[in-house]
This record gives C-alpha cells, sequence and structure tokens, in this order.
C-alpha cells in the first residue's frame, strides 16, 4: 500500500511542477508581451492622374506604291501625349486596323515612328485594349503597338509633353492587285499597366 502511495505521491509531485512550469510559462509570456492599438486612421494620399492626347492631320495611306526614302518624307500624322499631372506614367500609342481594311494590303504597308527609320505594319506586336477603352470596339478588328512602354512626366513636374510623327506608306513592291484596296485605321493611346520594355 506504500508502494502505491509513493507512486501517487510522485505523480501528483510531477504533475504539480509541470502545473507550475506552464503557469510559470504563461504569466512570463503574458508579462514580456507587448501589445499597442493604433489610435489615428490610416490616411493614403494619391497623385492625380491624366493623360491626353491630341492629333493633326489625317491618317493618310497614299493610294499608290513608292520606294522607303519618298514614304520617309511623307507629312506625318501628328501626335501629343500630355501628361498633366505630376505622377510619372507609361504609355502606350496603338493602331487599331478597322474592319474592312483589306487584308491583301496590309502586309504591304510600311510605317515610320521617327522619320528614320521603317518597318511593315504586319511586323508589329498585338494588344488586347480593354473593350471599354475603345470607342468602337466592334469596329476593330485588330489592335497592334507602335510605340511601347514610353515614359511620361516625372517627379516634381506639373506637366509632360511628348510629340510623336506616323508615316504610312504603300510599299514599292506591291502589284496591281492592291488597287481599289482600302486600309482604315485610328489612333489611341493606352496608358494603365504598361510597364517599361
Amino acid at each position: 500500500m506504500e508502494n502505491v502511495d509513493n507512486k501517487k505521491t510522485i505523480f501528483l509531485l510531477c504533475l504539480s511542477i509541470v502545473i507550475v512550469i506552464i503557469a510559470t510559462a504563461s504569466v512570463t509570456f503574458a508579462y514580456l508581451s507587448v501589445g499597442a492599438v493604433q489610435e489615428q486612421a490610416n490616411v493614403l494620399n494619391s497623385a492625380c492622374f491624366d493623360v491626353s492626347f491630341t492629333e493633326a492631320n489625317l491618317i493618310n495611306v497614299t493610294g499608290y506604291p513608292m520606294s522607303n526614302e519618298t514614304g520617309l518624307k511623307l507629312a506625318p500624322y501628328t501626335m501629343t501625349v500630355t501628361n498633366t499631372c505630376g505622377m510619372e506614367t507609361n504609355y502606350k500609342v496603338l493602331l487599331n486596323v478597322l474592319k474592312g481594311s483589306s487584308a491583301t494590303l496590309f502586309p504591304l504597308i510600311n510605317y515610320s515612328t521617327d522619320g528614320t527609320t521603317f518597318a511593315k505594319l504586319s511586323n508589329l506586336g498585338t494588344f488586347s485594349v480593354p473593350s471599354e477603352l475603345i470607342k468602337d470596339q466592334n469596329n476593330v478588328d485588330k489592335t497592334y503597338v507602335l510605340i511601347d512602354g514610353e515614359s511620361i512626366g516625372a517627379a516634381g513636374s506639373t506637366t509632360a509633353t511628348k510629340t510623336h510623327e506616323l508615316r504610312l506608306w504603300i510599299d514599292e513592291s506591291a502589284e496591281n492587285n492592291i488597287m481599289g484596296q482600302k486600309f482604315q485605321a485610328q489612333i489611341s493611346v493606352y496608358s494603365g499597366d504598361v510597364p517599361i520594355s
């Protein structure tokens, strides 16, 4: 019987020691823990964000093939992008090819955005613009990126402006099958989640 009482006493003693250790650890943790409550509201400020776009001259693709040297001398379609806020933004200049434009003519159209170099429109990458951002989305066949990842505006500036030019012409390699074909497009500027590439 005494052996059972000894085992019971040892068990109760061990249990008491564990309880004391747990209680001590809990009290120590509670005492050493620091809690704080925010007393004021968080305030977030944002700068204004506005990009405007003006254009001059019409997009004109002359109705006959010409050399690249002649095409680079054409009067350009001019567009100006203005950031009217101090916040820097990135943008893309897009060419929206309208439905009804000739699929035969499109690969034969050259373009230049700087007046010195040129390429084929068919080499441009496409871009998916959210439908609510194009006035007449149902009339747009495809959207191509003319100028990619331009940055405008900088810290401390109140307004920044960039002017771009676009020249379009039919390549001199075009044959008679393009006669009577038409190309229609509109320019749009997309500013938003546009990382500089």
